[in-house]
């Protein structure tokens, strides 16, 4: 579209095999003779790959930063079936019955109402060690955790909705993966309050499961009054599966 290399910002990176809906992206539009942005949208979705889409385009100041945001809600879809759906298998984790467990909806949101809260709280319990250049820098463990909020939609399907001002290194994933836990009776509530008190679990420093990636989408990313999309879409406005 633009005889050119374009770089791209974007305001939110995903692990391998994690899904989009909400991801925002700028690039430098100047220069570009068409100016209908709706007409810029269509013709980029000619061109992108078939599990990438531009749902919304809107022009933005130059001093606007995607990552510069107020917050990100990320939502994860549990099927806990005793048979798998594959139609369904690269969008939801599969947790069947585990040791004669039945999966417990209440104590999953007991323990999803604990780590809860309106004010930042360190949750270095459930980020894993950052990747190459990053291990060398400091990073801030409190967040503010502002939902997490627990829905069964069926009998065997669970949506998990996960909303924070920033989130660590696969803080989603693993504290889905405590949750799960805690749904199958293989960690209590009260060791999820240990962990977040002391910084790690009592026997790892990890909770010890994490989601797979197949299951977590970034649903939106917030902006507050500076949202670029107002009057358009409320969720996001670029697809990536």
């Amino acid at each position: 579209l633009y005889g050119a290399e374009v770089l791209l910002h974007a305001a939110s990176r995903t692990d391998a095999g994690v899904h989009a809906r909400g991801q925002v992206c700028i690039f430098d539009h100047a220069g570009r003779r068409e100016h209908d942005l709706s007409k810029l949208r269509y013709s980029m979705n000619q061109l992108l790959p078939e599990d990438t889409c531009v749902r919304e385009a809107a022009s933005v100041p130059d001093s606007f930063d995607p990552r510069t945001n107020l917050g990100k809600e990320y939502i994860y879809r549990l099927n806990t079936s005793a048979s798998r759906d594959p139609l369904r298998r690269l969008y939801e984790w599969h947790v069947p019955e585990r040791r004669g467990q039945q999966w417990d909806t209440d104590a999953v949101r007991r323990g999803a109402a604990l780590l809860q809260s309106d004010t930042a709280r360190d949750f270095s319990a459930f980020a894993n060690m950052p990747r190459g250049a990053e291990r060398t820098r400091r990073i801030d463990p409190f967040c503010t955790l502002r939902e997490l909020r627990v829905v069964q939609t069926s009998s065997s399907l669970v949506s998990i909705h996960l909303s924070a001002d920033r989130f660590l290194y696969k803080m989603a994933r693993n504290m889905v993966g405590a949750l799960v836990s805690v749904g199958f009776c293989e960690l209590g509530v009260c060791e999820l309050e240990l962990a977040l008190d002391s910084g790690r679990f009592s026997h790892t420093n990890s909770p010890g499961l994490t989601a797979p990636a197949q299951g977590l989408v970034l649903d939106r990313v917030f902006y507050g009054e500076d949202e670029p999309f107002k009057g358009h879409l409320d969720l996001a406005r670029l697809g990536k599966s």
